[in-house]
């Protein structure tokens, strides 16, 4: 029973000395395995392990029956020191929807049951969502799933021929495991309130959906799929060839335009997918033709929301990144606005593009959402899975457990016209001064490109180190193709910015001037161009009085139809003079006493100075 020396005494009459010999025992050990939760009937398991799980091989006793509750006994080999065990795996019930009044025949359904329904069901009147291990739709039976509800499964989805299962605008479909669903499925999905031209980018809930049968309406030739590496040029949305021989492909984004039978005002579309639902581990294949063709139309597999935090996490594993944080949205609106395309999330922060249909995502990834990514270095593929899946119920056409500080500053650069740009700085946990996964690039097209600066790159996102320090500077970048008046003010903050306490600055290196913008929007002149070194964003005002210096570049001067446009700031303006090439003094004014003028000279195409 222990471990014990014993000594070997020789008989006499020998030559031979005494002798020890150890003997060790070995404790018996008891193999364990992992405890299962009830199954459903025939369906979760297909072997019990032969391996515990601190080691012990053997076999079990009888073998697996899916049919019943039942205790096995596992019978370690010979020449292992274990001993034999139980392990007990019961078998949910199963439950039968057979209408009212009767409702389910054996109880309503929970996780473990195995769930069947042989009379038409509707969430609103029959009882709500549906939590299930496995669920058959039989008997040509029509199961309604309406909005804000849901129906979760441990298993799989049947639906026999004869019969329908529909998921309304906002209802979802989740799975835990990676199994195959059987039969199709409809998935209701609205826009959002769009005009005739304007376009969605969709990704496709359920199998084999063919894209012309989605939006028959739609012209044939307003199908498009994102290219990074098009020809002739790159970045790009080109036309699919034939829409009605295409069917979506999982985990793609297509562009399509309204049915062009749509409204001319803005209007939801109701959209709906047909097919057998997506279903656990959904690989995407990414194109990649290194720096600046990375780019790629993807979008949530799932007739489920999709948490874009987990997602993004799950494909940025140490070692393992596959895409950049930062996700793009198609959000450009047929409208008067010259709005940027895009808008732009990075680790929960936001970035708009002010058209009218534009909302906050709140780190969801709604059904039918497209979107796009960057692929990161080499990576070639990403992947999607069931652990990022949620029944999240918004209607927002677009969680992180761990505590983040985020103390965020949202900036709008506009012009008088109406044209529009945001950007954003994020002082929060984790990250740094240079480039890192919470930074998100600017990618977007618009009449106005506002951004910060890294390493000069443009990012439409920057998160900097915390704590934070009002020493602290950051370059911000502009581009107008327009020259004229515009103007940067803050749109929101949030964190140690709330309440006006730190005050916010604009400085404009041009004239070298300190604008408070904590209340106030900073309003200037420029030219057309890109500015890279113009403004910065800091939070101390470095002059004990505000004098602004006149320099080259504090005057811009443009034309505006037959005016001449001179703004100098918030220096004012005594006198101007224009002269031709060949100096002659064409017009003057005096006694301007303000920072901005015009002059009209003329139609004539000349060189002024």
């Amino acid at each position: 029973t222990a471990t014990t020396t014993y000594t070997f005494t020789p008989t006499s009459g020998q030559c031979a000395t005494s002798a020890t010999l150890t003997i060790t025992v070995n404790p018996n050990v008891t193999p364990t395995f992992t405890a299962y939760a009830p199954i459903c009937s025939g369906d979760a398991l297909s072997a019990l392990p032969t391996t515990s799980t601190n080691g012990i091989t053997g076999t079990w006793n009888p073998t697996l029956d899916n049919t019943a509750t039942t205790t096995y006994t596992f019978t370690p080999t010979s020449g292992q020191c274990a001993t034999s065990t139980t392990l007990t795996i019961s078998i949910g019930n199963t439950t039968t929807w057979v209408g009212l009044p009767t409702g389910w025949d054996n109880g309503t359904p929970t996780n473990t049951s195995t769930a069947v329904i042989t009379s038409n069901y509707n969430s609103t009147t029959d009882g709500g969502s549906i939590v299930a291990c496995t669920l058959t739709i039989s008997n040509n039976s029509s199961v309604v799933i309406a909005s804000n509800n849901n129906v979760t499964l441990n298993g799989k989805l049947t639906v026999n021929t004869g019969s329908t299962f529909t998921l309304n605008n906002n209802a979802n479909l989740l799975q835990n495991t990676n199994v195959a669903n059987s039969g199709n499925i409809i998935v209701k999905r609205n826009s959002s309130a769009l005009k005739r031209q304007d376009y969605t980018l969709w990704s496709s809930p359920v199998a084999n959906q063919n894209l012309l049968a989605f939006s028959p309406a739609t012209l044939t030739n307003r199908f498009y799929t994102y290219e990074t590496n098009a020809t002739p040029i790159s970045n790009v949305y080109v036309a699919v060839p034939s829409p009605s021989t295409t069917n979506f492909a999982v985990g793609k984004g297509y562009l399509i335009r309204m049915p062009n039978t749509h409204p001319t005002t803005a209007t939801v579309w109701n959209g709906q997918f047909t097919g057998v639902p997506n279903n656990g581990n959904v690989p995407v294949t990414l194109t990649n033709n290194g720096v600046g063709q990375r780019f790629n139309a993807i979008g949530n597999p799932y007739p489920s929301t999709l948490d874009m935090a987990s997602f993004v996490a799950a494909n940025r594993q140490t070692g393992d990144e596959r895409i950049t944080g930062t996700l793009y949205f198609w959000r450009k609106t047929n409208s008067t606005l010259t709005s940027p395309g895009y808008c732009t999330w990075n680790s929960g922060t936001f970035i708009s593009n002010n058209e009218s249909q534009v909302f906050n995502p709140n780190g969801i990834l709604q059904v039918g959402q497209g979107f796009i990514v960057e692929a990161q270095d080499n990576a070639t593929a990403l992947s999607f899975n069931n652990t990022m899946r949620g029944a999240n119920n918004n209607n927002q056409f677009f969680k992180n457990t761990n505590v983040v500080e985020n103390n965020r500053i949202w900036l709008n650069m506009t012009a008088t016209t109406g044209e529009f740009s945001q950007t954003a700085v994020n002082y929060r946990t984790d990250a740094v001064q240079t480039e890192d996964p919470f930074d998100a690039k600017y990618f977007n097209d618009g009449v106005i490109a506002f951004s910060s600066n890294i390493n000069n790159n443009q990012y439409a996102i920057q998160s900097r180190a915390i704590p934070f320090e009002a020493s602290d500077i950051v370059p911000l970048n502009f581009k107008v193709t327009t020259a004229g008046n515009y103007s940067i003010a803050i749109d929101h903050v949030d964190g140690l910015f709330s309440g006006g306490v730190q005050e916010i600055y604009i400085k404009d290196n041009y004239n070298g001037s300190y604008n408070n913008i904590t209340t106030l929007a900073y309003n200037f002149a420029s030219e057309a161009g890109t500015f890279i070194n113009r403004f910065e964003l800091v939070y101390q005002n470095a002059l004990s009085t505000n004098i602004p210096s006149l320099t080259l570049n504090s005057v811009v001067i443009y034309k505006n139809n037959t005016d001449v446009v001179i703004n100098a700031g918030n220096i004012l303006i005594s006198k101007v003079k224009i002269f031709d090439i060949r100096g002659r003094l064409l017009l003057e004014k005096g006694a301007i006493n303000a920072s901005e003028t015009r002059m009209n000279v003329g139609e004539v195409n000349q060189v002024l100075l």
